[in-house]
């Protein structure tokens, strides 16, 4: 028997039959019930640490902080052993939140952490690892496998932990919506996120999928805007939250964490355009990440003109932020607006498939950042994905007749 069973012998429901049951319970708010099914959950599949960090909050629930206590702790050294460090903070947190003199698992991963310590904390994981495996060198990959975590260790470690706040999620839960002020820094301590935004036709759409360890919010965290999606908790979540003010704190001691925040932001709104953006809404989500590697990022300032009309042009552009402007010849030479496009849209595309010059100029309205994609690259996309093509291919002709109606339009408005 498992070293985390908890209960003996006696006939009891298994598989899905007792999830059910159990899941009915909580739903009713019969704790104590929920509790007894549960606990016969973990007893059923005695490795799956997620059961059991449910049976510790039932104990709480239920009256027994003691026995809660007992339980996270358990669960935390278990996760840590693995080298599962964000999950075995955020259930530390719980701890601590619980019985404040409970410093026990974050003291072990500060021993650790700190190189110094000759690996002090090494037999108090040990007991919790499969096996009885290397639970000292499993925490420290997993403190370094974590962005936000890799290069801490020690007292600074330990700092970064104490700042940190702890956020229960439910399943469904929004953490936080478009428009919303993003102040804070999110990390999933347990549980799954995804991350959607808003395309041009108004639907949402899943650009990003998150598990424990990863991070999230930091668009508009580190732009100091408002967010521009969704976050949305797809399982029950532990989120360990940062504020601005503890973030820039820290990166004063530790600039690398800025850095990598950075880096995460890039490739994460490229994931975002990419979903949004209506050419590769038939690739398949895991293949948009490749798709970007053969972009091209490009900026703009304000009034900058990113391509002239009449030119030869080989490339095409997708809009990562900002706006620019379309502007098209009238038959006596003046320039008109014809169209102004945002983040996710696309132009440059007469050009790329007709070889023809370019049919409109483009001005920048404030700063835009583009992706530019050459010919080549984009025909070896369209090559494997034909539906990329065709996508391009309606929306030039539905410009075309855009184009003829701004400037019919215009004749009228000057006769």
């Amino acid at each position: 028997m498992s070293r985390f069973s908890l209960f003996g012998g006696g006939k009891k429901k298994t598989g899905k039959a007792l999830r059910e049951e159990a899941s009915h319970a909580l739903l009713a708010g019969n704790h104590a019930q929920a509790l007894t099914l549960f606990a016969q959950l973990h007893e059923e599949s005695p490795d799956d640490l997620r059961l059991f960090a449910k049976v510790a909050e039932l104990r709480e629930k239920t009256g027994d902080a003691g026995g809660a206590v007992a339980d996270y702790c358990k669960v935390a050294k278990a996760y840590a052993a693995q080298g599962f460090v964000v999950q075995a903070i955020a259930i530390s947190k719980i701890i601590l939140r619980i019985d404040p003199d409970k410093t026990e698992i974050q003291d072990k991963l500060r021993e650790l952490s700190d190189e110094r310590s000759g690996g002090k904390g090494d037999d108090y994981f040990a007991t919790a690892a499969k096996g009885g495996g290397p639970a000292g060198d499993n925490i420290r990959a997993g403190l370094g496998n974590t962005p936000l975590l890799s290069g801490m260790s020690g007292e600074h470690l330990d700092s970064f932990i104490n700042s940190l706040q702890l956020r229960h999620v439910d399943a469904g839960e929004v953490i936080y919506q478009e428009g919303e002020p993003g102040e804070h820094l999110y990390l999933i301590g347990m549980g799954q996120v995804s991350l959607q935004a808003t395309d041009a036709q108004g639907k949402k759409k899943v650009f990003s999928s998150l598990k424990e360890g990863d991070f999230f919010g930091e668009r508009a965290f580190m732009s100091r805007v408002p967010h521009k999606d969704d976050a949305l908790a797809e399982t029950e979540c532990s989120i360990l939250v940062v504020d601005r003010a503890t973030f820039d704190a820290w990166v004063e001691d530790h600039p690398e964490m800025r850095i990598t925040v950075e880096e995460f932001y890039r490739q994460r709104v490229l994931a975002r355009v990419l979903a949004i953006t209506p050419i590769f809404e038939g690739v398949p989500t895991n293949a948009r990440t490749a798709l970007a590697d053969k972009f091209t990022l490009r900026t703009f300032e304000d009034g900058d003109v990113i391509i002239r009309a009449g030119e030869v042009g080989d490339t095409f552009y997708v809009i990562r932020s900002g706006h620019v402007g379309l502007m098209v010849a009238a038959p006596n030479g003046e320039e008109v607006l014809n169209a102004t496009l945002g983040e996710g849209e696309f132009f440059g595309e007469v050009a790329l498939l007709t070889g023809r010059p370019r049919t409109a100029t483009i001005h920048a309205h404030g700063p835009v950042e583009l992706m530019e994609l050459s010919r080549t690259d984009f025909d070896s996309i369209s090559e494997e994905y034909p539906n990329v093509r065709k996508v391009v291919e309606d929306y030039m002709r539905e410009r075309a007749k855009a184009t003829i109606e701004v400037l019919v339009r215009h004749r009228s408005e000057k006769s």
